[in-house]
């Protein structure tokens, strides 16, 4: 079994602002001799915000309006781009016209074009795919560590303002998520287009 820096990273970084967080809501003093336990705990705490956070997604893409996958395929009202602002992709009837040529359907669902398109660059060992979609990963779960951070403060300390300077910290990270999902959303059409821009 082999583990990646993501898996390590993000556990452990989620697990220990969880547990500082914890500690600190039931006034329990953090001890040094303690590391190694603190440790496990931790990683363990971390496994169940990612957990938590792949169960939350949808509840996400709901507040950014959408799956970046599937919005990456309409054009901004006016604009010759799809995407976001910070994450624009200029190639999108390209893409589109190739998509549909090879699902010979006219009429695909964005969802299931975003699946073609990832799946006809994974023999591809060069492409950038699997850091653009660790990044995402690991922002999902900073976003569930900070979600699950302000809801710990808030029930301890509800009349204390200084625990709603929290929400600064969750709207970053919201935004970063939100970022994130169209980088990688544009990286596999970007692949994509590399491949089978000969068609065209």
């Amino acid at each position: 079994m082999q583990f990646k820096y993501y898996d390590i990273l993000s556990s452990l970084l989620a697990g220990f602002i969880v547990l500082i967080i914890a500690l600190l809501c039931f006034d329990i003093e953090y001890k040094g001799e303690y590391s190694i336990p603190y440790l496990a705990i931790a990683f363990f705490l971390g496994y169940l915000v990612n957990a938590l956070s792949s169960c939350l997604e949808s509840f996400y893409w709901w507040t950014i309006g959408g799956k970046p996958s599937n919005k990456i395929f309409i054009k901004k009202k006016g604009k010759d781009y799809s995407g976001i602002s910070k994450v624009k992709f200029y190639d999108t009837d390209e893409v589109v016209f190739l998509l549909k040529q090879d699902l010979q359907d006219n009429k695909a669902s964005y969802e299931k074009m975003f699946s073609r398109a990832k799946f006809s660059i994974l023999e591809n060992d060069n492409s950038r795919i699997s850091d653009f979609n660790a990044h995402f990963a690991l922002s999902r779960t900073l976003l569930t560590t900070i979600l699950a951070s302000v809801i710990m403060l808030i029930i301890w300390q509800p009349c204390n303002w200084q625990v709603y300077l929290m929400l600064i910290p969750l709207l970053i990270c919201w935004n970063r998520f939100r970022e994130r999902g169209y980088y990688y959303a544009r990286e596999v059409l970007y692949e994509y287009l590399k491949k089978n821009k000969k068609r065209l």
